[in-house]
């Protein structure tokens, strides 16, 4: 294999673990390491694992860091892509953190923030299930619920910079209260949201074998939901169903506004529970959409699953530097 004279980095900063990628021009992968996210440990923890993560990517590509073009890192946000920050999330324990300027010192190159999911469903446009077209929107169901809309072969931001965030539109007017989330698609599909519905079904005196998940310090895995929902746990088993019937919900309100080629879902959730979760999620937007004469919601998974966030944010980044 010839030496690569010039990479990419991509890094996908999630509620839960962090990815890092090493990529060539043509966005092969050629390194990658994971860790996971010290989401309540603050600013100076999260920079030094972000920087570990890309240290061990750079090592697992056998590259030298002077290969490293630039860096794209997708976050959760809301973020001020144009200085490099966080601006506060509720997945993480900081606010107005610099983070793309201090992994930009600690590299001595070009950093790319954006939206994890917008970077997501960018290597998904490029490289994945959306590749080809044009109008397509992307839910994320991890920890939170992200969200992306490309329209017309470009990504929305809006005149906040922040356009997209669809885990956060309210679904349920009469849960919602002013300058909280509830009531929103992510307070109910999210796994936040799943273990917060799980935790009242248990004091409710009903048994599952995720309630050393739903009350222990950490968070609730993905993995460990996908188990139990296929062993099928009953409240594991309803959970998901009623994750899957919120987000069904949503995508019938985006199609009734939007109606995109595609919609393209990935994230933890949707990854560990695979084919049933999308198919829940495909039948409630089919029943609950308002014009589908013409045309129907079509629903998808990602393909890239999750490398997408990574492969995106080192596409991003190399779309920036030309």
């Amino acid at each position: 294999m010839p030496a690569v004279k010039r990479c990419w980095v991509g890094v996908d900063l999630g509620g839960t673990k962090i990815l890092a990628g090493v990529f060539s021009s043509s966005g092969r992968w050629l390194g990658r390491r994971k860790r996971a996210t010290p989401f309540a440990a603050g600013g100076r923890a999260l920079v030094g694992a972000i920087a570990e993560a890309i240290d061990g990517a750079v090592a697992d590509a056998g590259v030298p860091r002077s290969s490293i073009a630039a860096i794209g890192l997708g976050s959760p946000g809301p973020l001020d892509p144009e200085r490099g920050m966080i601006l506060r999330s509720p997945h993480l324990a900081v606010r107005r953190l610099p983070i793309g300027p201090a992994i930009a010192k600690a590299y001595s190159r070009p950093v790319v923030l954006d939206n994890d999911v917008h970077m997501a469903l960018r290597g998904e446009w490029r490289m994945g299930a959306g590749k080809g077209l044009r109008n397509l929107v992307g839910l994320w169901i991890g920890t939170g619920v992200g969200g992306c809309v490309i329209s017309g072969g470009r990504v929305l931001t809006g005149i906040n910079r922040n356009a997209g965030e669809l885990g956060h539109m309210i679904i349920d007017a009469r849960r919602a209260r002013a300058g909280t989330d509830r009531g929103s698609l992510e307070w109910e599909a999210s796994k936040s949201g799943m273990t917060r519905w799980l935790k009242k079904e248990i004091r409710k005196g009903r048994t599952t074998a995720l309630g050393r998940h739903a009350f222990r310090s950490g968070r609730l895995h993905s993995r460990a939901l996908g188990d139990a929902y296929r062993e099928g746990d009953r409240l594991a088993v309803e959970a998901v169903e009623r994750s899957a019937r919120y987000v069904g919900i949503a995508i019938a309100n985006l199609f009734d506004a939007l109606a995109p080629e595609v919609f393209i879902l990935g994230g933890g959730v949707v990854e560990d529970i695979g084919a049933p979760y999308v198919r829940l999620a495909r039948q409630a937007a089919l029943a609950h959409a308002f014009s589908t004469e013409l045309a129907k919601p079509r629903v998808v998974a990602s393909i890239l699953k999750d490398a997408a966030g990574a492969l995106g944010a080192a596409l991003a980044a190399r779309e920036a530097a030309r």
